[in-house]
Parts: structure tokens; sequence; C-alpha cells
């Protein structure tokens, strides 16, 4: 088992991990929300599904988001929707498929004869709308459940698109937060195994914020984007008021100051250890520092007993 000093810098390295993670977290959602990240890649994905040109722009794929089920979504007529569900998708092609139609017949004629339409222009699509339709016996009601299967598997796509995205991004915000601060890891590890004082000092902090973050979260989930939610609101109070920041800032001296000549190579280099290590998230660095204060009440615990 770790000794009192080496655990209290373990936790002290984790909880200044687990706070700037949180800053991290608000920029990278700001960022998300300033470029309209999730929209684009809910569109790449569309376009994808609808036209036989990958990402290139297409007249049936325009026509798919004038349609008002998916305009209306958006914050407003220049913005697309960020969200469809597959319900929505479905029936959004089927109206589509419609419109497209000059017939005034059944529906079932309707739907032939707008696949047939999307068929002219994009011939892979339209083939492939053909083998659904004729799968589901032409039926509506099942022609529109193989579209909502084929729209879930292409999200399930879209989401690992979405994800390498923004771990590049999460990992360029990490490297800037931790040069900005200088948030050396290397450094942090010396000056606080110089200074159990400091380490015993942000420990206590620590404690105070596990407590506090425990007391205030909301009921948990399974849901991915629940956990964002909750991370970001907590984040946004902690970059509101920012006392945790400032307070670890003015006890372990984070800042360039006169750092100059081999110093200034060492701590860009802690920095880059730093930013590997916020860019894995909040909740992995909460989950951990929770997991460490067990282990120090416990340890704690141990001490009282054989004394």
């Amino acid at each position: 088992m770790f000794d009192s000093v080496a655990l209290n810098v373990v936790i002290s390295l984790v909880f200044i991990y687990s706070l700037y993670s949180l800053l991290v977290t608000t920029l990278n959602e700001g960022i998300a929300s300033f470029f309209n990240l999730r929209a684009k890649t809910l569109e790449k994905g569309i376009k994808r599904m609808l036209s036989d040109n990958g990402d290139k722009a297409n007249a049936i794929v325009d026509q798919f988001y004038n349609q008002p089920i998916i305009k209306y979504l958006g914050e407003n007529n220049s913005k697309k929707p960020a969200y469809l569900t597959s319900q929505t998708f479905a029936n959004a092609l089927i109206h589509l498929c419609k419109d497209l139609s000059s017939s005034e017949t059944t529906a079932q004629q309707q739907l032939i004869e707008g696949i047939q339409k999307i068929k002219e222009v994009n011939p892979e699509t339209g083939k492939y709308l053909e083998l659904l339709y004729n799968d589901a016996g032409g039926k509506i009601e099942d022609f529109q459940k193989a579209a909502e299967s084929w729209f879930n598997e292409t999200m399930d796509r879209a989401s690992g698109w979405y994800k390498k995205q923004t771990q590049k991004i999460t990992l360029l915000v990490a490297l800037a937060v931790a040069l900005t601060f200088n948030v050396d890891t290397i450094g942090i590890v010396k000056n606080l195994s110089a200074n159990p004082k400091l380490a015993t000092q942000l420990v206590e902090m620590a404690e105070k914020y596990e407590k506090a973050k425990k007391d205030n979260e909301v009921a948990t989930t399974k849901e991915a984007d629940q956990q964002i939610k909750v991370s970001l609101s907590i984040a946004k109070k902690l970059v509101a008021s920012n006392s945790e920041l400032k307070n670890v800032n003015a006890i372990l001296g984070f800042g360039w100051g006169d750092i100059k000549g081999r110093d200034i190579v060492y701590s860009v280099f802690g920095c880059m250890l730093t930013a590997l290590a916020i860019s894995l998230g909040a909740p992995f660095w909460f989950d951990l520092l929770s997991k460490l204060m067990q282990l120090r009440g416990s340890k704690k615990v141990d001490e009282t007993t054989n004394k």
C-alpha cells in the first residue's frame, strides 16, 4: 500500500486532472456548439444514406432537409437539426417519396414512384430503397421499420465519426489549457513530493470537492448524453466561480513566471503529459478520485486500529 505522502501526491494530481478536465469539457462543448459539429455529423450521415456522392451536395438531400418534419427541428431556418430519431427519419423519407411522386393514387404507388425519382438522381440509393420496399412486401409500415433500422445502423457509424473528431479537438484543447496555465505534471509531482503540507492541503480540497460533487449530482443514467450534460453542468458552475482552480493555482504557483532556458523544455514536456491525462475526461478522473479517497479512508482506519 502507498505511504501517506505518496498517496496524497497521487490524490492531489488526480484532483488537479479532474478540475482541468472539467474546464476542457466546457471548452469542447463551446467549440462543438459554435461550429455546429453534431448537426454537421448528422448531415454527413444523411448524405451517406441518400446520396451516391457521399459528402457532396445533392438535390435529394436538400429536399429531405426541407421536409417540414425536419426543417423545423433546427434552431432556425438556417441551421439544421443536431438530432433525429429513427422514426422521424423514416417518416420524412416516406413524405419525401410522396412529394416526389406526381401520382395521387394510393400511398404505396406514391412511395414506389418517389423511390424511382430518387433512383434517377442517385441510382445506388434508389436501388437500395427498392430492396427495402420489396423486402417489406409493399407494406408501408414494414418499409418504415426497415428505414428506421437503416438509420440506426448509419448513426452508429456516425457516432464513431463524431467521437474521433471530438477526440482530436479534446487533445488540442487540453494541450492549449495545459500550456496556458503551465500545468506541468512533472513539476507538480516534484513540488508536492518536496512539500507534503501542500499535498495535504490539496487532499483536503479534493475531499471537499468530491463530497460537494456527489451531493449535487443528479440521478445517474447509462445514457452517454445525460452523462455529458451532468459533467457540463458541473463544469459551468466550476468555471463560473473558478474558486477551485484559483486555489489550486495559488497553492502550486501555476504559470510561467521566471521559467527560462532548459526548464521551459521540461515544462512543455510536462504539459504534454498533462494534456494526454486530462483528455481522458472528467468522469474518468472523478471516478478515480473517489476510489483513491476510499483507499485513503481505509488507510486511516488501519492506522487508527494499529495504534
